[in-house]
Protein backbone atom coordinates (compact mmCIF):
# COMPACT_ATOMS: atom_id res chain seq x y z
CA UNK A 1 0.00 0.00 0.00
CA UNK A 2 1.25 3.44 -0.86
CA UNK A 3 0.50 6.30 1.52
CA UNK A 4 0.68 9.20 -0.88
CA UNK A 5 1.15 12.92 -0.24
CA UNK A 6 -0.70 13.62 -3.43
CA UNK A 7 -3.35 15.04 -2.05
CA UNK A 8 -13.86 21.20 -3.12
CA UNK A 9 -18.71 23.34 -2.50
CA UNK A 10 -18.27 25.90 -5.22
CA UNK A 11 -17.70 29.27 -3.59
CA UNK A 12 -19.11 31.61 -6.24
CA UNK A 13 -21.45 30.81 -9.10
CA UNK A 14 -19.30 33.01 -11.29
CA UNK A 15 -16.55 30.36 -11.13
CA UNK A 16 -18.20 28.76 -14.15
CA UNK A 17 -16.60 31.42 -16.36
CA UNK A 18 -14.30 30.21 -19.13
CA UNK A 19 -10.53 30.34 -18.95
CA UNK A 20 -10.54 33.59 -20.89
CA UNK A 21 -12.63 35.50 -18.35
CA UNK A 22 -11.37 37.21 -15.21
CA UNK A 23 -13.34 37.37 -11.99
CA UNK A 24 -13.26 40.86 -10.53
CA UNK A 25 -13.74 39.51 -7.01
CA UNK A 26 -10.47 37.62 -7.18
CA UNK A 27 -6.83 38.18 -7.91
CA UNK A 28 -5.88 36.13 -10.95
CA UNK A 29 -2.51 34.68 -11.89
CA UNK A 30 -1.52 32.96 -15.13
CA UNK A 31 1.24 30.38 -15.64
CA UNK A 32 2.42 28.91 -18.93
CA UNK A 33 2.58 25.11 -18.79
CA UNK A 34 3.66 22.21 -20.98
CA UNK A 35 2.67 18.53 -20.90
CA UNK A 36 5.77 16.38 -20.40
CA UNK A 37 6.41 12.83 -19.22
CA UNK A 38 2.87 12.21 -17.94
CA UNK A 39 2.85 15.45 -15.94
CA UNK A 40 2.47 19.10 -16.76
CA UNK A 41 5.31 21.44 -16.00
CA UNK A 42 5.15 25.17 -15.34
CA UNK A 43 7.57 26.74 -17.80
CA UNK A 44 6.88 30.40 -16.96
CA UNK A 45 5.14 31.76 -13.87
CA UNK A 46 2.98 34.82 -13.29
CA UNK A 47 2.68 36.00 -16.87
CA UNK A 48 0.30 38.58 -18.29
CA UNK A 49 -2.93 37.20 -19.71
CA UNK A 50 -1.92 38.19 -23.27
CA UNK A 51 1.04 35.81 -23.04
CA UNK A 52 -1.32 32.85 -22.63
CA UNK A 53 -2.49 33.15 -26.24
CA UNK A 54 -1.50 30.07 -28.24
CA UNK A 55 0.01 28.47 -25.13
CA UNK A 56 -1.11 25.81 -22.70
CA UNK A 57 -1.63 27.61 -19.41
CA UNK A 58 -3.25 27.59 -16.02
CA UNK A 59 -5.36 30.33 -14.52
CA UNK A 60 -5.34 30.55 -10.73
CA UNK A 61 -8.02 32.60 -8.99
CA UNK A 62 -7.32 33.84 -5.47
CA UNK A 63 -9.54 35.21 -2.74
CA UNK A 64 -7.80 36.89 0.17
CA UNK A 65 -4.51 35.63 -1.30
CA UNK A 66 -5.64 32.00 -1.13
CA UNK A 67 -6.20 29.89 -4.24
CA UNK A 68 -9.85 29.03 -4.74
CA UNK A 69 -9.83 27.75 -8.31
CA UNK A 70 -7.27 26.48 -10.81
CA UNK A 71 -8.22 26.12 -14.48
CA UNK A 72 -6.01 24.34 -17.01
CA UNK A 73 -6.44 25.55 -20.57
CA UNK A 74 -5.32 24.56 -24.05
CA UNK A 75 -3.71 26.79 -26.66
CA UNK A 76 -7.14 28.12 -27.64
CA UNK A 77 -7.97 29.17 -24.08
CA UNK A 78 -10.46 26.33 -23.57
CA UNK A 79 -10.58 24.08 -20.52
CA UNK A 80 -8.63 20.90 -21.17
CA UNK A 81 -8.11 17.48 -19.60
CA UNK A 82 -5.06 16.85 -21.78
CA UNK A 83 -2.42 18.10 -19.34
CA UNK A 84 -2.25 14.94 -17.20
CA UNK A 85 -4.31 16.81 -14.61
CA UNK A 86 -7.98 17.72 -14.08
CA UNK A 87 -9.23 20.75 -15.98
CA UNK A 88 -10.48 22.37 -12.76
CA UNK A 89 -9.40 22.23 -9.13
CA UNK A 90 -11.55 23.92 -6.50
CA UNK A 91 -10.62 24.75 -2.90
CA UNK A 92 -12.89 25.32 0.09
CA UNK A 93 -11.66 26.73 3.41
CA UNK A 94 -12.79 26.43 7.02
CA UNK A 95 -13.30 29.29 9.47
CA UNK A 96 -9.58 29.24 10.31
CA UNK A 97 -8.71 29.61 6.62
CA UNK A 98 -7.36 26.07 6.40
CA UNK A 99 -8.12 24.10 3.25
CA UNK A 100 -11.11 21.94 4.15
CA UNK A 101 -11.90 20.42 0.79
CA UNK A 102 -10.29 20.03 -2.63
CA UNK A 103 -12.42 18.87 -5.55
CA UNK A 104 -11.31 17.96 -9.04
CA UNK A 105 -13.45 18.36 -12.20
CA UNK A 106 -13.05 17.69 -15.90
CA UNK A 107 -13.61 20.26 -18.64
CA UNK A 108 -17.38 19.54 -18.58
CA UNK A 109 -17.43 20.19 -14.84
CA UNK A 110 -18.02 16.57 -13.98
CA UNK A 111 -16.04 15.01 -11.11
CA UNK A 112 -12.57 14.00 -12.29
CA UNK A 113 -11.05 10.89 -10.75
CA UNK A 114 -7.32 10.55 -10.26
CA UNK A 115 -6.06 8.18 -12.94
CA UNK A 116 -3.85 6.20 -10.57
CA UNK A 117 -5.86 6.06 -7.36
CA UNK A 118 -9.46 6.91 -8.26
CA UNK A 119 -10.15 9.80 -5.89
CA UNK A 120 -12.07 12.91 -6.98
CA UNK A 121 -11.81 14.92 -3.78
CA UNK A 122 -9.77 15.21 -0.60
CA UNK A 123 -11.15 16.40 2.72
CA UNK A 124 -9.08 17.64 5.67
CA UNK A 125 -9.90 17.79 9.38
CA UNK A 126 -7.64 19.83 11.67
CA UNK A 127 -6.72 19.79 15.33
CA UNK A 128 -6.66 22.77 17.70
CA UNK A 129 -3.17 23.68 16.44
CA UNK A 130 -4.40 23.78 12.82
CA UNK A 131 -2.50 20.64 11.92
CA UNK A 132 -4.06 18.10 9.59
CA UNK A 133 -5.46 15.39 11.83
CA UNK A 134 -7.53 13.40 9.33
CA UNK A 135 -7.25 13.16 5.57
CA UNK A 136 -10.17 11.62 3.66
CA UNK A 137 -10.17 10.48 0.03
CA UNK A 138 -13.53 10.23 -1.78
CA UNK A 139 -14.66 9.01 -5.19
CA UNK A 140 -16.68 10.83 -7.85
CA UNK A 141 -19.89 10.18 -5.86
CA UNK A 142 -18.31 11.68 -2.73
CA UNK A 143 -18.13 8.29 -1.03
CA UNK A 144 -15.06 6.84 0.68
CA UNK A 145 -12.64 5.17 -1.70
CA UNK A 146 -12.92 1.41 -1.70
CA UNK A 147 -9.69 -0.46 -1.03
CA UNK A 148 -8.76 -3.10 -3.65
CA UNK A 149 -9.61 -6.67 -2.67
CA UNK A 150 -8.18 -9.82 -4.28
CA UNK A 151 -10.05 -13.04 -5.05
CA UNK A 152 -9.44 -14.35 -1.52
CA UNK A 153 -11.07 -11.32 0.07
CA UNK A 154 -7.76 -9.93 1.31
CA UNK A 155 -6.31 -6.52 0.56
CA UNK A 156 -4.75 -6.72 -2.89
CA UNK A 157 -0.99 -6.29 -3.15
CA UNK A 158 -1.14 -3.19 -5.34
CA UNK A 159 -0.48 0.48 -4.76
CA UNK A 160 -3.50 2.36 -3.48
CA UNK A 161 -4.41 5.24 -1.22
CA UNK A 162 -6.29 4.36 1.94
CA UNK A 163 -9.54 6.32 2.12
CA UNK A 164 -8.82 7.56 5.63
CA UNK A 165 -5.45 8.67 7.02
CA UNK A 166 -5.10 9.76 10.63
CA UNK A 167 -2.05 11.71 11.81
CA UNK A 168 -0.74 11.58 15.40
CA UNK A 169 1.94 14.15 16.20
CA UNK A 170 4.78 13.57 18.63
CA UNK A 171 7.86 15.63 19.48
CA UNK A 172 10.12 14.16 16.83
CA UNK A 173 7.89 12.12 14.57
CA UNK A 174 4.47 11.81 12.99
CA UNK A 175 2.57 8.54 13.17
CA UNK A 176 0.24 7.80 10.27
CA UNK A 177 -2.64 5.34 10.58
CA UNK A 178 -4.35 4.13 7.42
CA UNK A 179 -7.95 2.91 7.60
CA UNK A 180 -10.28 1.33 5.07
CA UNK A 181 -13.76 2.62 4.22
CA UNK A 182 -15.17 0.76 7.26
CA UNK A 183 -12.60 2.30 9.64
CA UNK A 184 -10.62 -0.91 9.97
CA UNK A 185 -6.94 -0.25 10.62
CA UNK A 186 -4.85 -1.27 7.61
CA UNK A 187 -1.40 -0.09 8.52
CA UNK A 188 0.45 2.17 10.93
CA UNK A 189 3.74 3.80 9.98
CA UNK A 190 6.01 6.64 11.03
CA UNK A 191 6.12 9.27 8.33
CA UNK A 192 6.07 12.96 7.52
CA UNK A 193 3.39 15.50 8.28
CA UNK A 194 0.88 15.88 5.43
CA UNK A 195 0.99 18.74 2.98
CA UNK A 196 -1.85 20.28 1.00
CA UNK A 197 -1.58 20.16 -2.81
CA UNK A 198 -0.93 23.60 -4.34
CA UNK A 199 -0.76 25.12 -0.84
CA UNK A 200 2.39 23.81 0.86
CA UNK A 201 3.39 21.00 -1.47
CA UNK A 202 3.35 20.34 -5.19
CA UNK A 203 0.43 19.19 -7.30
Amino acid sequence: MKISKYFYTIIFASFFNSCNLSNEKNTVKFNLVEPQNNIYEIIKSDVEEKETKNNFHEKISYHNNKPIRIERCDKNGKLTDELFAPAITLFEYDKNENVRLIKYFDKSFKPFTNRNFGFASIEYVYDELNRVRIEIYRDDKFKFLQIPIDTTGSVAMVDFIAPILVYDYFDFQTKIKAFDQNFNLLKEVVGEKPCIPFIDCGD
